[in-house]
């Protein structure tokens, strides 16, 4: 999600009390609305010890046996199937434990399966807790929350509206509580029995798994086993029990055993409807024996730290991931890559750019083009800062919605019409990786919670630098350059353009629109 922000002085004087003085009815409109129900703190919950048996401890232990007792286990998800086909493994053999953490969990074909996975794991006796941004839940009815009713799964809520089913109220509410509930919990992390778990860019929804024709992501993902699974778990309990986190059955206390009964059936519906498009993968808890197998030899290792943001905003010493990221970034001798699907750099983060250039650093970034954007308003955002971007020095280039690449994201029998950018890397002179959550723009760096992992890996950021200068080859992007006049050029094995790429007229007059808005303003 890309919400941007505005800057105060950019609005008028009388603008500023107009927009007061909306905000003062919406207030006082509101003060009929719906309120979080009262509740007394809930126990401090801490996450299982990580499983004495099983599957994922015994190919674990074998793993910790082969590395350095400091270093963590990593695989590179890049590919979509690769990706679910990870996320299903864990499910299904867990015996102990499933801390699963979303910022959205679609309704459909891989967001059916994959909550089934976790309703098979709950039936043969693992603990679920699934906790989930509130954004998906109450306005797109995530149907995974349904399963709460199970005794077996519990189900929190980050972050919620008191408003749960009407429009108009969600719309008031947001109004008269904007600055509290535009912050979201952009988290994506699944730990299984506390040996392994996936962290990284990937929603949970077909677009993230490569089955959905109108367009799928180019996006990336981490499985790890190691001393950086604490480190998440410890994580994923500082959100269960933070303040902020509400148990959904608090909140909707409607739902009846028999609705509740009834949404695991759609979810069976929903998997059942798509089993040619879910052909890659298994409809049923599986054996994962050989998939397991494989791991043993195809890691990168090597010491890995988690970079994570408090859920806690109130408190001015929480932690924070951006001072670590931009720390990263800075300590670069040679080279840094980047991929932020929205690259909307603030001043501090220019400047950096700035200063590493003039000591010689190249610096190369990947970002969405116009025609590849889903948010067209977070394009507005990037467009002002692109030419000072290049001015500085940085390489710049945009994905193309053609990119050859797609065939990597696309899950036969699914034929996808375009490709756009949701994956979240950087690259430090080949020694370093990071992959997460975040996007280089002030929603994730600043209002956001965001989440990834930093690791000395020179095998890893090979792997990482390989996928990145792929993404940014002529095949699969148009690399931007200025002249002296400040005028700009896309070149790519397309060819050479003097006007951005675009889908056609409609988007380039929503760009053209909403570039008018005071929403580009990030500095």
């Amino acid at each position: 999600m890309a919400v941007l922000r505005t800057r105060g002085r950019s609005v008028t004087r009388g603008r500023g009390r107009f927009l007061g003085s909306c905000a003062a009815i919406a207030v006082a409109t509101c003060g009929g609305c719906a309120t979080l129900p009262e509740r007394a703190p809930p126990p401090v919950e801490s996450a299982a010890a990580p499983a004495l048996a099983g599957p994922l401890h015994d190919y674990a232990a074998r793993i910790a046996a082969q590395i350095d007792e400091r270093s963590t286990a990593h695989w590179l998800l890049e590919r979509a199937d690769d990706a679910l086909t990870a996320r299903l493994a864990l499910a299904d053999t867990a015996v102990a434990t499933l801390d699963v953490q979303y910022f959205v969990w679609q309704n459909d074909a891989t967001g059916s399966l994959l909550a089934l996975r976790l309703l098979d794991a709950a039936e043969r006796g693992v603990k679920v807790r699934l906790l989930l941004d509130d954004f998906g839940v109450s306005k797109s009815g995530a149907m995974v929350s349904w399963l709460d009713g199970h005794p077996g799964i519990e189900v929190r809520v980050f972050n919620p509206w008191a408003s749960r089913d009407s429009l108009v109220g969600l719309t008031f509410e947001f109004l008269a509580r904007a600055k509290t509930l535009n912050r979201r919990m952009h988290n994506k992390a699944l730990i299984a029995d506390g040996r392994f778990a996936v962290v990284g860019g990937r929603n949970i929804g077909d677009r993230y798994f490569g089955l959905y024709e109108p367009f799928v992501e180019d996006d990336l993902d981490v499985l790890v086993a190691g001393p950086l699974v604490a480190d998440l778990g410890a994580s994923f309990d500082q959100f269960w029990n933070s303040s902020a986190t509400y148990p959904v059955a608090l909140l909707d206390k409607s739902r009846q055993p028999a609705e509740i009964a009834k949404a695991a059936d759609r979810l069976a519906e929903n998997a059942a409807a798509a089993a040619p498009r879910l052909a890659a993968f298994p409809a049923r808890v599986a054996d994962w024996t050989g998939y397991l197998d494989g791991l043993t030899t195809t890691y990168a290792a090597g010491p890995s730290e988690l970079y994570a943001d408090s859920p806690e905003f109130a408190n001015p010493d929480r932690a924070r991931l951006y001072p670590r990221l931009k720390e990263l970034v800075a300590s670069a001798e040679r080279e840094v890559l980047i991929s932020s699907p929205y690259f909307i750099p603030d001043a501090e983060f220019r400047e950096l750019i700035k200063a590493l250039v003039a000591r010689g650093v190249r610096v190369a970034v990947v970002t969405n083009s116009l025609a590849t954007n889903n948010h067209v308003v977070a394009h507005t955002g990037y467009k002002q800062w692109r030419r000072e971007v290049l001015r500085a020095g940085a390489e710049l280039y945009e994905l193309r919605v053609d990119a050859a690449a797609r065939s990597e994201y696309v899950t036969p029998p699914t034929m996808s019409r375009a490709l756009g950018l949701h994956a979240k890397a950087m690259v430090v002179d080949r020694k370093r990786a990071f992959i997460g959550s975040p996007n280089v723009d002030p929603r994730s760096l600043q209002i956001n919670t965001e989440i990834g992992i930093a690791a000395d890996s020179e095998e890893l950021a090979h792997r990482l630098a390989a996928l990145l200068e792929r993404d940014m080859a002529p095949e699969n992007a148009w690399r931007v350059t200025m002249d002296a006049e400040g005028s700009l050029t896309w070149s790519s094995g397309a060819g050479a353009v003097t006007r951005q790429p675009a889908t056609g007229f409609v988007q380039r007059a929503e760009e053209f629109l909403l570039n008018l808005l005071p929403l580009k303003d990030q500095s």
